[in-house]
């Protein structure tokens, strides 16, 4: 059964995003180097974990897409009746899952850390040590946003994430939400890798810049209570 956002509303409340269907990815990416070592990052996973739990709240049903993150969600979260579960490890199979997803998908949010590179060949088993070093030859991982364009539901609402220094943040998350087709993105500094807070500012395709009013003095807010602001604003109706 196919499912239409209402927009009446000035805010999509818990009745109006009710039957939405929302896919959301969250988590770091293990690029496997051999079956023992793997090239990573530090990411968390709280922020998608956190937006799943607001969407959730919302009434949307969410399918999280969840990486190899270093501590498990709640089990309130997981045991969610609205909550569908699916797990990725790397680059490829967080590409294979999002092809699979996003023709159902209302509304995407892509939160997930993507590695940039990745080696070009797994070694078997493990490599055995030298005292020589060690040269990776490494490849550039698919931009997953871009490269799966095609696979998203017609009229979907695509918003991406963007971790950039603060001296290029705007120009490089205006230029990812063209290059990418978005409906929006989230450009944070790199200062708040990591935390349990983030300065978060929500760039849309139509021109405008959002940001929560609650933020603290320096420009913060919790990661839950970004996650909510920010699902309102993206199950909010848009001006025609």
């Amino acid at each position: 059964m196919s499912f239409t956002i209402d927009f009446r509303g000035s805010h999509a409340t818990g009745a109006g995003a009710r039957g939405a269907c929302a896919f959301v990815t969250a988590g770091p990416t293990e690029e496997p180097l051999d079956d023992v070592r793997f090239l990573g990052n530090r990411s968390s996973g709280r922020m998608g974990l956190a937006i799943a739990e607001a969407l959730l709240a919302a009434g949307a049903d969410v399918t999280l897409a969840l990486g190899p993150i270093r501590t498990e969600p709640s089990a309130a979260l997981l045991a969610h009746p609205r909550l569908r579960l699916v797990r990725f490890r790397s680059s490829r199979d967080l590409e294979a899952v999002m092809r699979n997803e996003l023709g159902s998908a209302d509304l995407v949010v892509m939160a997930a850390a993507v590695a940039d590179y990745r080696p070009k060949a797994v070694a078997e088993g493990k490599m055995r040590r030298t005292d020589t070093g060690l040269v990776l030859d490494l490849e550039g991982v698919p931009d997953l946003l871009a490269s799966t364009k095609s696979a998203r539901k017609p009229g979907s609402r695509v918003v991406g994430f963007a971790l950039e220094p603060r001296d290029r943040l705007e120009r490089s998350a205006r230029e990812k939400l063209e290059r990418k087709d978005l409906f929006g993105i989230v450009a944070n500094p790199l200062e708040t890798m990591d935390a349990p807070d983030i300065e978060g500012t929500l760039f849309l395709r139509d021109g405008t810049a959002r940001v929560p009013e609650d933020r603290d003095g320096g420009g913060r807010i919790a990661k839950q209570a970004f996650a909510a602001w920010l699902a309102r604003e993206l199950l909010a109706p848009q001006p025609a």
